[in-house]
Protein backbone atom coordinates (compact mmCIF):
# COMPACT_ATOMS: atom_id res chain seq x y z
CA UNK A 1 0.00 0.00 0.00
CA UNK A 2 2.74 2.41 0.88
CA UNK A 3 4.77 1.56 -2.56
CA UNK A 4 1.54 2.57 -4.28
CA UNK A 5 0.92 5.78 -2.13
CA UNK A 6 4.82 7.05 -3.32
CA UNK A 7 4.10 6.04 -6.76
CA UNK A 8 0.83 8.29 -6.89
CA UNK A 9 1.97 11.20 -5.41
CA UNK A 10 5.89 10.99 -7.40
CA UNK A 11 3.57 10.97 -10.76
CA UNK A 12 1.29 13.95 -9.44
CA UNK A 13 4.47 15.96 -8.65
CA UNK A 14 6.31 14.61 -12.44
CA UNK A 15 2.97 15.96 -13.87
CA UNK A 16 3.42 19.50 -12.00
CA UNK A 17 6.77 20.04 -12.54
CA UNK A 18 6.14 18.93 -16.71
CA UNK A 19 3.33 21.73 -16.65
CA UNK A 20 5.44 24.55 -15.10
CA UNK A 21 7.93 23.71 -17.38
CA UNK A 22 6.22 23.68 -20.69
CA UNK A 23 4.25 27.10 -19.36
CA UNK A 24 8.01 28.63 -18.41
CA UNK A 25 8.62 27.58 -22.08
CA UNK A 26 5.92 28.95 -23.86
CA UNK A 27 6.34 32.22 -22.27
CA UNK A 28 9.96 32.22 -23.41
CA UNK A 29 9.15 31.74 -26.58
CA UNK A 30 6.34 34.35 -26.81
CA UNK A 31 8.68 36.69 -25.48
CA UNK A 32 11.24 35.72 -28.30
CA UNK A 33 9.52 35.85 -31.29
CA UNK A 34 8.06 39.33 -30.45
CA UNK A 35 11.81 40.37 -29.94
CA UNK A 36 11.91 38.79 -33.22
CA UNK A 37 9.58 40.71 -34.95
CA UNK A 38 10.12 43.61 -33.19
CA UNK A 39 13.47 43.96 -35.18
CA UNK A 40 12.99 42.09 -38.69
CA UNK A 41 13.05 45.06 -40.80
CA UNK A 42 16.43 46.19 -42.68
CA UNK A 43 17.12 50.15 -42.19
CA UNK A 44 20.45 52.04 -43.29
CA UNK A 45 21.82 53.88 -40.28
CA UNK A 46 25.46 55.30 -40.29
CA UNK A 47 26.61 53.03 -43.39
CA UNK A 48 25.04 49.49 -41.86
CA UNK A 49 22.28 47.56 -42.13
CA UNK A 50 20.31 47.70 -38.87
CA UNK A 51 17.41 46.70 -37.15
CA UNK A 52 14.55 48.36 -36.84
CA UNK A 53 10.51 47.91 -35.21
CA UNK A 54 8.43 46.52 -38.38
CA UNK A 55 5.07 47.98 -38.32
CA UNK A 56 1.86 47.85 -40.94
CA UNK A 57 3.52 51.08 -42.37
CA UNK A 58 7.08 50.22 -41.94
CA UNK A 59 8.86 50.46 -45.64
CA UNK A 60 12.58 49.03 -46.67
CA UNK A 61 14.87 50.16 -48.95
CA UNK A 62 13.52 49.41 -52.32
CA UNK A 63 9.98 49.32 -51.31
CA UNK A 64 8.28 52.69 -53.53
CA UNK A 65 7.39 53.89 -50.55
CA UNK A 66 10.57 54.15 -49.02
CA UNK A 67 12.66 57.05 -49.12
CA UNK A 68 15.80 58.09 -48.53
CA UNK A 69 17.32 61.20 -46.63
CA UNK A 70 19.75 61.94 -49.38
CA UNK A 71 22.45 60.67 -52.11
CA UNK A 72 24.60 59.81 -48.93
CA UNK A 73 22.10 57.32 -47.50
CA UNK A 74 21.76 55.91 -50.68
CA UNK A 75 25.26 55.08 -51.69
CA UNK A 76 25.85 53.72 -47.84
CA UNK A 77 22.72 51.13 -48.68
CA UNK A 78 24.41 50.40 -52.44
CA UNK A 79 27.75 49.51 -50.51
CA UNK A 80 26.46 47.45 -47.38
CA UNK A 81 22.89 45.94 -48.76
CA UNK A 82 23.02 42.10 -50.03
CA UNK A 83 23.76 43.24 -53.72
CA UNK A 84 26.17 45.65 -53.45
CA UNK A 85 28.62 43.30 -55.26
CA UNK A 86 26.50 43.83 -58.03
CA UNK A 87 25.72 47.33 -57.27
CA UNK A 88 29.38 48.57 -57.33
CA UNK A 89 30.10 47.63 -60.56
CA UNK A 90 27.34 49.47 -62.29
CA UNK A 91 25.95 52.99 -62.79
CA UNK A 92 24.10 53.18 -59.68
CA UNK A 93 26.53 54.81 -57.63
CA UNK A 94 27.28 57.76 -60.28
CA UNK A 95 23.26 58.23 -60.29
CA UNK A 96 23.00 58.35 -56.23
CA UNK A 97 25.66 60.98 -56.13
CA UNK A 98 24.61 63.29 -58.56
CA UNK A 99 20.78 62.38 -59.02
CA UNK A 100 19.37 60.97 -55.69
CA UNK A 101 15.97 61.20 -56.67
CA UNK A 102 16.53 58.98 -59.78
CA UNK A 103 18.78 55.93 -57.78
CA UNK A 104 15.71 56.20 -55.09
CA UNK A 105 13.62 54.93 -58.08
CA UNK A 106 15.56 52.67 -59.91
CA UNK A 107 16.60 50.99 -56.65
CA UNK A 108 12.48 50.54 -56.43
CA UNK A 109 12.54 49.26 -59.79
CA UNK A 110 10.47 45.86 -60.16
CA UNK A 111 11.29 45.37 -63.90
CA UNK A 112 14.57 43.12 -65.01
CA UNK A 113 16.02 46.22 -66.65
CA UNK A 114 15.69 49.70 -67.18
CA UNK A 115 17.16 51.99 -69.93
CA UNK A 116 19.19 55.64 -70.47
CA UNK A 117 18.58 57.21 -73.52
CA UNK A 118 21.72 59.45 -73.51
CA UNK A 119 22.05 62.53 -76.16
CA UNK A 120 25.90 63.21 -74.89
CA UNK A 121 26.89 60.11 -76.25
CA UNK A 122 23.72 59.48 -78.56
CA UNK A 123 23.37 55.94 -77.54
CA UNK A 124 20.30 54.32 -76.40
CA UNK A 125 21.95 51.80 -73.29
CA UNK A 126 19.94 48.80 -71.56
CA UNK A 127 20.76 48.36 -68.35
CA UNK A 128 20.10 45.46 -65.79
CA UNK A 129 18.04 46.60 -62.21
CA UNK A 130 21.55 46.75 -60.84
CA UNK A 131 22.68 49.38 -63.15
CA UNK A 132 25.08 47.35 -65.61
CA UNK A 133 25.33 47.44 -69.41
CA UNK A 134 23.44 44.66 -71.23
CA UNK A 135 23.13 46.31 -74.40
CA UNK A 136 24.07 49.81 -76.32
CA UNK A 137 22.77 51.00 -79.59
CA UNK A 138 23.39 53.67 -81.28
CA UNK A 139 21.01 56.58 -81.90
CA UNK A 140 19.24 59.28 -83.70
CA UNK A 141 17.25 61.50 -81.64
CA UNK A 142 15.51 65.31 -82.29
CA UNK A 143 17.46 67.97 -84.18
CA UNK A 144 16.66 70.51 -82.38
CA UNK A 145 18.47 71.08 -79.02
CA UNK A 146 16.74 70.65 -75.43
CA UNK A 147 14.06 69.26 -73.42
CA UNK A 148 10.45 69.29 -75.03
CA UNK A 149 8.11 71.97 -74.40
CA UNK A 150 5.32 71.40 -77.17
CA UNK A 151 3.95 69.62 -79.77
CA UNK A 152 6.00 70.71 -83.02
CA UNK A 153 8.81 71.83 -81.26
CA UNK A 154 11.29 68.98 -82.84
CA UNK A 155 12.92 68.07 -79.43
CA UNK A 156 13.23 65.30 -77.97
CA UNK A 157 11.84 65.53 -74.02
CA UNK A 158 14.71 64.85 -71.47
CA UNK A 159 13.69 63.01 -67.69
CA UNK A 160 12.10 60.24 -65.83
CA UNK A 161 10.00 58.51 -67.79
CA UNK A 162 8.68 54.68 -68.30
CA UNK A 163 7.67 52.19 -71.07
CA UNK A 164 3.70 53.14 -71.97
CA UNK A 165 3.16 50.29 -74.72
CA UNK A 166 5.46 48.44 -77.74
CA UNK A 167 3.84 48.27 -81.21
CA UNK A 168 4.36 46.69 -84.69
CA UNK A 169 4.68 49.99 -86.71
CA UNK A 170 5.44 48.08 -89.81
CA UNK A 171 2.63 49.77 -91.73
CA UNK A 172 2.51 53.24 -89.87
CA UNK A 173 2.53 56.69 -91.89
CA UNK A 174 4.36 59.65 -91.40
CA UNK A 175 2.01 62.76 -91.22
CA UNK A 176 3.98 66.18 -91.65
CA UNK A 177 3.71 69.92 -89.73
CA UNK A 178 1.19 70.61 -92.14
CA UNK A 179 -1.19 67.39 -91.39
CA UNK A 180 0.16 66.24 -94.64
CA UNK A 181 0.48 62.10 -94.64
CA UNK A 182 3.07 60.71 -96.40
CA UNK A 183 1.76 57.16 -98.07
CA UNK A 184 5.27 55.75 -97.51
CA UNK A 185 5.58 52.94 -94.95
CA UNK A 186 7.99 51.99 -93.48
CA UNK A 187 9.23 55.44 -91.56
CA UNK A 188 8.91 54.20 -88.37
CA UNK A 189 10.41 50.70 -88.61
CA UNK A 190 9.15 47.39 -87.55
CA UNK A 191 8.36 48.42 -83.50
CA UNK A 192 7.32 50.99 -81.99
CA UNK A 193 8.42 51.82 -78.03
CA UNK A 194 5.54 54.44 -77.09
CA UNK A 195 7.47 56.50 -74.03
CA UNK A 196 5.05 57.48 -71.57
CA UNK A 197 5.78 61.36 -71.46
CA UNK A 198 3.25 64.13 -69.38
CA UNK A 199 3.50 66.78 -72.52
CA UNK A 200 3.04 64.06 -75.45
CA UNK A 201 1.94 60.82 -76.36
CA UNK A 202 4.08 61.05 -79.84
CA UNK A 203 7.20 60.23 -78.42
CA UNK A 204 9.01 56.95 -78.33
CA UNK A 205 11.97 54.63 -79.66
CA UNK A 206 11.74 53.21 -83.13
CA UNK A 207 13.37 51.42 -86.17
CA UNK A 208 13.71 53.79 -89.42
CA UNK A 209 13.79 53.84 -92.78
CA UNK A 210 16.54 56.12 -92.65
CA UNK A 211 19.63 53.79 -91.51
CA UNK A 212 22.17 56.57 -92.28
CA UNK A 213 20.70 59.01 -90.04
CA UNK A 214 21.74 57.16 -86.98
CA UNK A 215 23.91 59.01 -84.97
CA UNK A 216 22.65 62.44 -85.93
CA UNK A 217 20.02 65.14 -84.49
CA UNK A 218 18.16 64.04 -87.21
CA UNK A 219 14.55 63.59 -85.91
CA UNK A 220 11.30 65.39 -85.00
CA UNK A 221 11.34 63.92 -81.39
CA UNK A 222 11.44 60.39 -81.14
CA UNK A 223 14.49 57.93 -80.80
CA UNK A 224 15.34 56.23 -83.61
CA UNK A 225 17.55 53.00 -83.95
CA UNK A 226 18.57 50.60 -86.82
CA UNK A 227 15.72 48.32 -87.43
CA UNK A 228 18.01 45.23 -86.52
CA UNK A 229 18.52 47.09 -82.81
CA UNK A 230 15.04 47.89 -82.58
CA UNK A 231 13.98 44.23 -83.25
CA UNK A 232 16.77 43.21 -80.60
CA UNK A 233 15.20 45.89 -78.11
CA UNK A 234 11.79 45.16 -78.08
CA UNK A 235 11.76 41.33 -76.53
CA UNK A 236 14.18 42.67 -73.75
CA UNK A 237 11.62 45.52 -72.89
CA UNK A 238 8.65 45.68 -71.68
CA UNK A 239 5.61 48.12 -70.23
CA UNK A 240 6.00 49.68 -67.11
CA UNK A 241 10.04 49.63 -67.35
CA UNK A 242 11.72 52.89 -66.28
CA UNK A 243 13.38 55.08 -69.25
CA UNK A 244 16.13 58.26 -68.64
CA UNK A 245 16.62 60.67 -70.92
CA UNK A 246 19.54 62.94 -70.32
CA UNK A 247 20.35 65.80 -72.12
CA UNK A 248 23.85 66.66 -74.31
CA UNK A 249 26.04 69.51 -73.41
CA UNK A 250 24.16 71.98 -76.00
CA UNK A 251 20.99 70.89 -74.71
CA UNK A 252 22.00 71.77 -71.33
CA UNK A 253 22.92 74.80 -72.49
CA UNK A 254 19.54 75.61 -74.35
CA UNK A 255 17.78 74.51 -71.39
CA UNK A 256 19.62 77.33 -69.09
CA UNK A 257 18.90 79.84 -71.51
CA UNK A 258 15.28 79.16 -71.30
CA UNK A 259 15.17 78.52 -67.18
CA UNK A 260 14.75 74.99 -67.69
CA UNK A 261 15.96 73.15 -65.21
CA UNK A 262 16.78 68.79 -65.93
CA UNK A 263 18.76 66.39 -64.30
CA UNK A 264 21.83 65.48 -65.53
CA UNK A 265 24.98 62.36 -64.99
CA UNK A 266 27.30 60.95 -67.20
CA UNK A 267 26.59 57.67 -68.55
CA UNK A 268 30.72 57.61 -68.86
CA UNK A 269 33.32 59.57 -67.15
CA UNK A 270 34.10 61.62 -70.16
CA UNK A 271 31.09 63.01 -70.68
CA UNK A 272 30.52 64.12 -66.95
CA UNK A 273 30.19 68.11 -66.63
CA UNK A 274 32.92 70.53 -65.49
CA UNK A 275 32.60 73.01 -62.57
CA UNK A 276 32.50 75.44 -64.70
CA UNK A 277 29.29 74.33 -66.73
CA UNK A 278 28.06 72.99 -63.29
CA UNK A 279 28.25 76.93 -61.67
CA UNK A 280 26.49 78.65 -64.59
CA UNK A 281 23.08 79.82 -63.79
CA UNK A 282 19.92 79.26 -65.17
CA UNK A 283 18.08 82.34 -66.85
CA UNK A 284 14.49 83.64 -65.76
CA UNK A 285 11.99 80.86 -67.75
CA UNK A 286 10.34 82.61 -70.57
CA UNK A 287 6.33 83.11 -70.43
CA UNK A 288 5.28 79.94 -73.04
CA UNK A 289 7.87 78.04 -71.00
CA UNK A 290 7.62 76.35 -67.08
CA UNK A 291 10.55 75.12 -65.26
CA UNK A 292 11.18 71.29 -65.09
CA UNK A 293 10.52 68.87 -62.11
CA UNK A 294 13.23 66.44 -61.40
CA UNK A 295 11.40 63.38 -62.73
CA UNK A 296 9.53 65.01 -65.64
CA UNK A 297 9.28 66.59 -69.11
CA UNK A 298 8.04 70.57 -68.30
CA UNK A 299 4.36 70.88 -69.06
CA UNK A 300 3.46 73.66 -70.80
CA UNK A 301 -0.35 74.82 -70.01
CA UNK A 302 -2.19 74.86 -73.38
CA UNK A 303 -0.87 71.44 -74.17
CA UNK A 304 -2.21 68.18 -72.18
CA UNK A 305 -1.75 64.14 -72.53
CA UNK A 306 -5.73 64.36 -73.44
CA UNK A 307 -5.27 67.00 -76.30
CA UNK A 308 -2.74 64.87 -78.12
CA UNK A 309 -4.75 62.11 -77.71
CA UNK A 310 -6.82 61.92 -80.83
CA UNK A 311 -3.69 62.24 -83.13
CA UNK A 312 -3.23 58.27 -82.93
CA UNK A 313 -6.55 57.38 -83.58
CA UNK A 314 -7.95 54.85 -86.01
CA UNK A 315 -6.49 54.35 -89.97
CA UNK A 316 -4.88 51.83 -91.27
CA UNK A 317 -5.42 48.86 -89.11
CA UNK A 318 -2.10 46.94 -87.31
CA UNK A 319 -1.93 44.10 -85.45
CA UNK A 320 0.01 45.25 -82.32
CA UNK A 321 0.67 44.02 -78.76
CA UNK A 322 -2.15 45.93 -77.68
CA UNK A 323 -4.51 45.62 -80.36
CA UNK A 324 -5.05 49.07 -81.17
CA UNK A 325 -5.32 50.81 -84.38
CA UNK A 326 -3.08 53.59 -85.65
CA UNK A 327 -2.55 56.41 -88.57
CA UNK A 328 0.13 57.86 -89.06
CA UNK A 329 2.51 60.14 -86.27
CA UNK A 330 2.70 63.19 -86.82
CA UNK A 331 5.85 65.37 -86.51
CA UNK A 332 6.42 64.95 -83.52
CA UNK A 333 7.81 61.26 -84.11
CA UNK A 334 9.74 60.46 -87.04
Amino acid sequence: MKSRFYLYNFAKLSYLFLFIGVAGCSGNYRHHKESSQDSAAVVISEGKETDAPVGESASRPGDPDYHFEDGSSISAYLDTCRHSSQYSGGILPVIAREVPEYAEKLIANRYDSFIIVDKASMRVILYDRYGNVKKAYDMACAKNYGTKHKKADSRTPEGFFEVEGIYNSTDWLYTDDDGVTSKKKGQFGPRFIRLKIPVTSQIGIHGTCSPWSIGHRASHGCIRLTNDNIMELVELVEPGMPVIVLPGKRDRAVNREEGCFVPYFPTEEKYAMTEKEKSLPYLKPKKDNVKTQPDSVNSVSEISADSVANIIESGVGIETLDTVKENGLPNDSV
